[in-house]
């Protein structure tokens, strides 16, 4: 059984005990989208959730849940190539007002450093993790990042539903991803899926060396952090 690191599973003994040690937060951010028709519409939220309890495990910390409030990005731009416009597209001052309101709550609980981090990556998603983070104003410490700001070592970029996406996904949660839902004919591209082909590149085995890179890079800025913040 894996560690709980998940705020919403912990007891409050064990919550106690974790904040005592490490009194880091993860706040990890994403989407409610279209990613082609392989991919579950939580991915975003789903895959930098479960990224951000990797690093919990390996560093300390608490992940808190994930936020599936977005912003437009990528998939609002034609809703007229799909069957259902599944993509929800948010308000950039109420995400702005969640967020900050988020992280004044989890100062108030106690935590000394945020990393609020997106898996959702159009630049105006990225930007907003930025600028949050740099205008809050408590006590605690807070770093806005992205999924793509990890895993040089593998050269991870991200993508939208194409290689990385579909291997995280695929190591992560195996029932949210169906790649027979993809045309075989390779000559075919696959609609709003940017990046390597997923029918050809994608493996678990991918996306379980990019998560153990990424959550190991994660850890290690949420230490620096800290020991910056003391």
């Amino acid at each position: 059984m894996q560690e709980k690191v998940q705020y919403e599973r912990l007891l409050p003994h064990e919550f106690e005990a974790r904040i005592a040690a490490c009194p880091v937060v993860y706040v990890p951010v994403g989407s409610l989208e279209w990613h082609g028709e392989h991919l579950a519409l939580g991915n975003d939220s789903l895959k930098m959730h479960a990224l951000c309890c990797g690093a919990a495990r390996l560093g300390g910390g608490i992940v808190y849940p994930p936020i599936y409030y977005c912003i437009p990005g990528l998939c609002s731009a034609d809703p007229a190539r799909y069957k259902h416009d599944s993509t929800f597209i948010g308000e950039p001052e109420v995400q702005r007002t969640l967020l900050v309101a988020t992280l004044r709550s989890l100062e108030r609980v106690g935590f000394k450093v945020a990393i609020l981090t997106t898996g959702h990556t159009p630049r105006e998603q990225i930007q907003m993790m930025r600028d949050v983070a740099a205008a809050y104003d408590g006590a605690m410490k807070v770093h806005g990042t992205c999924d793509m700001d990890f895993g040089n070592e593998i050269n991870f970029t991200s993508d939208h539903a194409a290689m990385w996406e579909t291997s995280l996904l695929w190591h992560f949660e195996p029932g949210l991803v169906d790649l027979t839902q993809l045309s075989r004919d390779l000559a075919v591209k696959p609609f709003n899926v940017y990046g390597r082909d997923p029918r050809v590149e994608a493996s678990p085995g991918l996306g379980a060396r990019a998560a153990a890179v990424i959550a190991r890079d994660m850890a290690a800025l949420a230490a620096r952090l800290l020991k910056e913040g003391r």
